[in-house]
């Protein structure tokens, strides 16, 4: 999958002369999905807009995709209930030229991975993900149980196909993170039938 599209990027790039980080390359073979050309006309594009050297804050940047540690902040915003933290920012990642279907997407994607880490603790260890990540992932992750986290799944889920739909995907998208907090706060079935 986007392993093996990453690492054949990296040797395309490396026959043209350009350095491009693991990370940007990551990210070209994701936007790629799947395709093989999709990406190496990305990547033409990110080594034409950078020179030699592309790194992963270029690549965000090209694709207007937000910064991981943002929606690290926007995720904990949102679990913490703080609406108002939660709108600000992501109308700041929206003017910066993020979309709101991609950050929903990366939201998606932490979730996924938050679960993950609940299930098995050494997975993080091995991912290759940076300390600082790892060390947050494991703090949200421990305050959220699992049935917060499949719930948050499913909102984020659905919410992202209303954001493909909806006439204005910033609008969408901050309903979807509005319902996601509130459904934060509501106790899970399980705990709702024990009161």
């Amino acid at each position: 999958g986007t392993t093996v599209l990453a690492d054949y990027f990296g040797l395309i790039a490396g026959k043209e002369g350009a350095e491009v980080s693991v990370g940007a390359l990551g990210l070209i073979a994701r936007a790629a999905d799947g395709s093989a050309r999709d990406g190496l006309s990305l990547l033409d594009q990110a080594i034409a807009h950078t020179g030699v050297t592309v790194t992963e804050e270029d690549v965000r940047a090209m694709l207007g995709l937000a910064d991981r540690e943002q929606i690290f902040d926007l995720y904990d915003a949102v679990m913490r209930g703080d609406m108002a933290m939660v709108l600000t920012q992501l109308a700041e990642q929206y003017a910066v030229g993020a979309d709101p279907a991609l950050i929903i997407e990366d939201m998606l994607e932490l979730t996924h991975w938050l679960t993950r880490i609940k299930l098995v603790p050494e997975a993080v260890e091995r991912s290759g993900v940076p300390e600082a990540e790892r060390m947050r992932g494991q703090n949200i992750s421990g305050r959220l149980s699992m049935g917060a986290l499949t719930r948050n799944w499913q909102v984020l889920l659905k919410g992202l196909g209303e954001v493909h739909q909806a006439p204005s995907a910033l609008q969408a998208a901050e309903m979807v993170l509005i319902r996601l907090g509130y459904a934060a706060d509501l106790p899970s079935p399980a705990d709702a039938v024990k009161a």
